[in-house]
């Protein structure tokens, strides 16, 4: 809708205090975050070649470890790679995307 068009329906009580309390949970939550929301710009991120920077160099030890390392060894880190390492990195990755709140769900 146009923000100049008037809203047809306004908001009720009940749905003005649900979304109070999402916007107070935001701005508890990530307030830099929240503030831009409400200015109408996102953050941008600050350093986008280090992600690209640490899979190249992840990519570079991978493909030189059959060169100086038994085959054993190179077994044993790539299976130590896809069992902890992607995972963890895969999760630490969704966090910080917003995607998981830790929070929510409580210990385990």
């Amino acid at each position: 809708m146009h923000p100049a068009t008037p809203d047809p329906t306004p908001l009720t009580g009940q749905e003005q205090a649900v979304l109070a309390t999402i916007s107070d949970h935001e701005h508890r939550t990530d307030a830099r975050f929240a503030d831009a929301l409400a200015v109408g710009v996102l953050p941008v991120r600050r350093h986008p070649w280090r992600t690209t920077a640490l899979a190249l160099t992840g990519v570079g030890v991978l493909a030189a470890a059959p060169l100086v390392l038994p085959s054993a060894y190179v077994l044993a880190v790539a299976a130590v790679a896809l069992l902890v390492v992607v995972p963890t990195g895969l999760v630490i990755w969704a966090m910080r995307q917003g995607h998981v709140d830790p929070d929510v769900h409580g210990p385990v």
